[in-house]
């Protein structure tokens, strides 16, 4: 399944279900939000099905071997699945409420279901849509109780299961009951406090690891034309977690990491360093918003521990701003007793600072004042 980002285990794990012919009934995907639970649901899914899968032999860390499977990608089913119009697999996913949906909210569905078939990791984000309801479990039991096609295996996913409204849930609870025969049923969950525990005892549970940094870099490179500096920057924040990372492409992550330097730059101005430097500060206080001050200070931090990193223990193996590598050489030169881990200490507090609501102005101030004592050695 060379589609799906990491989750070797899992991935090992459905492979080998899938080549024996033992898929189970129902399955619970289960872990944090954007590490692939749609995304390998949709690719078991489309292997099953394919008309002319490619089986592989493989060697793990330990020089076992074993045998792999993945879709060929070309036949008519591959693409069917591709495009989440086959016929075998069932997508559900909450919906605006009331009796009849809208040709806005019809607009909006169709864009998102657009956006899920050009990249399976697509977080979608229908408006208005908060619950999975009875009349889309109806169905779900409609057409479970149908025969497969013609080939293959039925799968009815479930993204976001945990969405399911209390009548939903219970009906769809009968449905797990009665299992049909060629069927495989996938509830994909970030929440499984929210499910109910008949559901969960009722499916084989798998619990889906973070998304390796590496993969998340070769993800957003290979995927969004992301530059290797950038990806490697918005994968640090992301934490395993596709979601995660997404959500940073609205920012301009090169732009906020000059802005971090540069004001810490005006905070080691030997003379006259008052004025820039409230104005820096009155600049990343602009946008009012927790989240953009905690990305400020975390890419301070990793611009930093890259400095100490390459200058200090000479080891540029963990570094993350390989692009700013001479300027960072150059930076510690102009300050080369400063204690850094000091200074990545003081970052670290201003964090917890931020995250713990205390006021940002008064955070960020003391933070470089803080700073300016290590780098420049001086006393208040």
């Amino acid at each position: 399944m060379n589609n799906i980002i990491g989750l070797y285990h899992e991935r090992r794990l459905l492979e080998k279900a899938i080549l024996d012919n033992r898929l189970a009934g129902a399955y619970c995907f289960l872990g944090i939000e954007g590490v692939g639970k749609d995304a390998m649901a949709i690719e078991v899914a489309k292997v099953t099905n394919c008309y002319e899968p490619i089986i592989t032999t493989e060697v793990d860390e330990q020089n076992n071997e074993y045998q792999s499977i993945a879709a060929c990608e070309h036949c008519k089913s591959c693409k069917m699945a591709n495009s989440l119009s086959h016929p075998n697999i069932q997508f559900i996913y909450s919906i605006p409420g009331g009796d009849k949906l809208s040709d806005e909210q019809h607009s909006a569905i169709k864009e998102e279901i657009k956006l899920k078939v050009e990249d399976k990791y697509h977080k979608m984000v229908i408006p208005n849509a908060k619950y999975i309801n009875i009349q889309q479990i109806r169905d779900i039991k409609k057409r479970a109780s149908l025969s497969t096609v013609s080939y293959g295996r039925r799968f009815i996913i479930i993204s976001n299961g945990e969405q399911m409204n209390t009548e939903a849930a219970n009906a769809f609870l009968k449905t797990l009951e009665e299992p049909q025969p060629d069927t495989t049923i996938i509830i994909t969950s970030s929440k499984k406090e929210q499910l109910l525990q008949t559901i969960l005892s009722r499916c084989q549970q798998i619990y889906f690891s973070p998304i390796p940094f590496d993969d998340m870099v070769t993800y957003l490179s290979s995927k969004h034309n992301k530059s290797n500096v950038e990806a490697r920057l918005i994968a640090t924040f992301a934490q395993g977690s596709i979601s995660n990372a997404l959500n940073f492409f609205d920012d301009s992550i090169n732009s906020m990491r000059s802005q971090a330097v540069d004001t810490l730059r005006s905070a080691l101005h030997r003379k006259e360093y008052r004025i820039e430097l409230t104005n820096a500060i009155d600049n990343i206080l602009k946008s009012k918003d927790k989240k953009m001050f905690g990305l400020f200070l975390n890419l301070l931090l990793i611009w930093v521990r890259d400095v100490y990193s390459i200058a200090v223990l000479r080891n540029t193996e963990l570094v993350i701003n390989l692009d700013l590598a001479e300027r960072m050489v150059k930076f510690h030169n102009g300050y080369p007793d400063a204690n850094l881990l000091n200074a990545i200490s003081k970052i670290e507090q201003a964090i917890g600072r931020i995250e713990r609501n205390v006021d940002p102005k008064m955070t960020f101030t003391a933070l470089f004042i803080e700073l300016r004592r290590i780098f420049l050695q001086i006393d208040y």
